[in-house]
């Protein structure tokens, strides 16, 4: 049991060292995303009549929502990986290939939850008093924050196991990922949503991504205009739950592992 924790841990340690090599780039990359939208939506739109809040409204939707990016480019590699043959290597190590699996979507939840923990001084800093966070709830935010990463760590491995041509990944984008981000709340809430159409807004519960940012929003922002959050919370795990084992379970018939 305790080879068995040590080589859990050195599959996390190994991703991470990966990750770390390029954090500065990454670490970079993202906060020129999510300064141009909270300078866009928090400054320069409130001309055109927006709300002044709109601003942290966009800050709160970019930190819950960047991890799905960051997952997702992981998950393109990892799918090479399994395409090639590589992953077989981790797969003779004295653990299960569950277990090897899990570790890997652990390790991208663990490197979302450190960039996106980055983008809140950040995300102050640009919106200042404009960021209000007198309704913040500590509880809250910490139960989402950790479902939602590992909520990210398991839908990228789901993904990564309907890749199997990394020069067509197109539909991934076009027909997966877009479709989620532009329909999940991060430019608007589901209450307005289901405000002006009850059928539309009905149809969005089948976008998980909608509970993240919902629920990331409410722990935030306050609950006053958005779903409940433990509604949120309880829809988060239950999707990640859901990937983790469909994921695995491709991944072991892909890779014929006993």
């Amino acid at each position: 049991m305790k080879h068995k924790h040590k080589c859990f841990l050195e599959l996390i340690r190994r991703e991470m060292y990966l990750f770390f090599k390029e954090f500065t780039s990454r670490i970079i990359d993202i906060s020129i995303v999510l300064a141009s939208n909270v300078l866009v939506f928090g400054y320069l739109m409130s001309k055109m009549g927006l709300n002044t809040s709109y601003g942290a409204f966009i800050l709160v939707g970019a930190i819950s929502s960047f991890g799905l990016f960051i997952t997702i480019s992981r998950a393109t590699v990892l799918a090479q990986d399994a395409n090639d043959k590589k992953i077989s290597n981790f797969l003779i190590l004295p653990i299960s290939s569950s277990a090897v699996f899990i570790s890997i979507a652990f390790s991208w939840a663990l490197q979302t939850s450190i960039l996106s923990l980055c983008l809140f001084p950040l995300g102050k800093l640009l919106l200042w008093n404009k960021f209000d966070l007198s309704h913040f709830s500590i509880i809250k935010f910490v139960l989402m924050f950790i479902s939602t990463n590992l909520f990210y760590g398991f839908f990228a491995l789901w993904i990564a196991s309907f890749v199997t041509n990394l020069r067509d990944t197109s539909w991934l984008w076009c027909r997966v990922i877009n479709p989620l981000f532009m329909f999940c709340g991060y430019y608007y809430s589901w209450q307005a949503v289901y405000e002006l159409s009850p059928a539309i807004g009905t149809l969005h519960f089948l976008n998980p991504l909608l509970y993240v940012l919902e629920g990331t929003k409410a722990a935030i922002l306050g609950q006053t205009g958005y779903l409940s959050f433990w509604i949120c919370l309880f829809a988060v795990c239950s999707f990640g739950t859901l990937f983790a084992c469909h994921a695995i379970s491709r991944f072991k018939k892909q890779l014929d592992c006993v």
